[in-house]
């Protein structure tokens, strides 16, 4: 029985392996500096034939690939679910500048091959490593002092335009450059408030590390935290407020003394203190450029690159029908804020309020998505009616220039509906009033009296009579009662009248029989 479940297990890690979809990708920095070390690193899911490493003849080898393996299971809601994981592992030294492709690797596996992603490693000068946070000998047990440029540790906000059109949309990426070895975390981040542009969030994971960037020759661990699409609101120049952030670095802390050993045992015995230091990013200034004079009449303030499209689900329909018109607009641009275009219905249609949906998302390249508009329109008098095309207006901020989109016209033939459906009112014109089912009823003239309409009970006249009839027999029945029960009580008093009682009925008895006698 045991091997048998050892076998059923071994088959469904092995189909569970089988199942899943291969995942070999690539790993390195994307800048090092002449000289510098650094890692490349292949993983992959499965377990592999053959490995074919690809050329680095572009770096130095220094040592590889090692393979390692690692192997994990878990069972969730009752369901064993494996993985395994196998990585060979470079380690490479950048001999000159430049910007140098690693082109993908290659593994066998069941007679299939499958790529690694390339990659893409720029080279920079060789500049000095990190400093760590120099450090002031004191005499006082508190510690060291830290000392870092702002060249070294500093916080941007980045906007990919300064000049836009009114509605047109800017990037916004709040990011923060560390050439410091201790920096440990941050704490009390302030982000600009962005008065004067309508804020949309852009989706950005936790910064857990930094990445490297070449940054004017320079080598820094950059993150990224905050990502938003803004709109502006209003023309003119507009300040971005600084960020304010509070980073934590980490001190090394020995007390002074005059003991000859401690030198030799402080590395053993260092203890840490974390420092605060307050970094600011300088403002930003938008120009806000007003838009273009002679908006089309249609314009109602869409601004990107947009299309748009009209369709009915019915053409033909009877009387009270509703018909479902729906546009939709979609591409890139202020779709949030889009206001619903203008349609001309016919007199004859009922129209309400268009139900707005749509799906938008915030990416670097703005918003991009569709917005719906659903019109419910309810025809109430037969005949061929005409929605003229529907026109839409935005101006383009690429081309500068506005741009007019129509859709088609749409032609709706209403026919009568059936007696029971709808009554009309006979004596009047068409722009009199109809009654149409039991909503809306026709006007009455002259004087008439006025009743409410399901009124209850309650508060009536007959309702308080009958309150007070009820209250007056309660008592009546409560003191009856009450007499009685106190009567009976009185034992002397209830054996006297039942004794009353027996004694007539034995005197009427004796005279009934007296009587029979005589007349014997």
């Amino acid at each position: 029985m045991r091997r048998l479940i050892i076998l059923i297990v071994s088959f469904l890690f092995t189909w569970s392996l089988s199942a899943q979809d291969i995942n070999f990708t690539a790993s390195a920095p994307k800048v090092v500096a002449v000289g510098e070390q650094f890692r490349l690193t292949f993983t992959i899911n499965a377990k592999v034939n053959a490995f074919n490493a690809p050329d680095l003849s572009d770096f130095y080898v220094l040592m590889g690939p090692s393979t390692s393996y690692n192997q994990s299971t878990q069972i969730i809601n009752g369901k064993m679910t494996r993985s395994v994981s196998y990585t060979y592992t470079y380690v490479l030294q950048a001999t000159k500048e430049g910007n140098y492709e690693i082109p993908p690797a290659q593994v066998s596996i069941k007679k299939k091959t499958h790529e690694s992603n390339p990659l893409k490693i720029e080279v920079v000068k060789g500049t000095a490593p990190t400093q760590p946070v120099t450090r002031q000998p004191s005499d006082k047990s508190a510690g060291e002092v830290v000392n870092v440029n702002n060249e070294d540790l500093f916080i941007q906000v980045l906007v990919d335009k300064r000049e836009v059109y009114l509605g047109e949309h800017i990037i916004a990426t709040v990011k923060i450059y560390s050439r410091v070895n201790n920096l440990s975390g941050f704490e009390d981040v302030k982000f600009p408030s962005f008065n004067g542009f309508f804020k949309q969030d852009i989706e950005t994971p936790p910064l857990r590390s930094l990445e490297r960037e070449n940054v004017n020759g320079q080598i820094y661990g950059t993150g990224v935290l905050q990502r938003v699409v803004l709109f502006p609101q209003r023309s003119g120049e507009i300040e971005i407020d600084p960020v304010e952030l509070v980073c934590l670095l980490q001190q090394i802390v020995r007390k002074s003394t005059r003991n000859p050993f401690d030198s030799f045992f402080d590395d053993f015995f260092d203890s840490y203190r974390t420092n605060k230091k307050l970094i600011t990013s300088p403002p930003v200034i938008i120009k806000v450029n007003t838009l273009p004079e002679k908006k089309p009449a249609t314009f109602k303030g869409a601004v990107g690159s947009l299309k748009m499209s009209a369709s009915v689900d019915k053409t033909e329909v009877k009387v009270n029908d509703a018909i479902s018109l729906k546009v939709n607009i979609s591409g890139t641009g202020n779709l949030k804020i889009l206001e619903a275009p203008s349609v001309h219905f016919p007199p004859d249609f009922e129209t309400y309020d268009p139900k707005i949906s749509g799906k938008i998302a915030n990416t670097t390249n703005g918003s991009t998505g569709s917005r719906n508009f659903e019109y419910l329109i309810i025809p109430r008098h037969a005949g061929n009616y005409r929605i003229p095309p529907i026109e839409f207006s935005y101006f383009d901020p690429g081309q500068e220039r506005y741009k007019t989109i129509s859709s088609n016209e749409f032609n709706i033939r209403v026919e009568k509906a059936d007696e029971e459906e709808t009554t009309v009112i006979s004596g009047f014109s068409k722009e009199d009033i109809r009654l149409l089912g039991s909503d809306i009823r026709f006007i009455k003239t002259g004087r008439m009296k006025l009743r409410q309409k399901d009124k209850t009970i309650f508060g009536s006249t007959f309702f308080i009579l009958g309150y007070v009839g009820a209250l007056v027999l309660f008592f009546v029945i409560f003191i009856f009662y009450r007499k009685r029960i106190k009567r009976r009580t009185n034992l002397i008093l209830v054996k006297n009248r039942r004794a009353n009682k027996v004694a007539r009925k034995r005197l009427k008895i004796a005279r009934s029989y007296q009587k029979g006698k005589k007349q014997g």
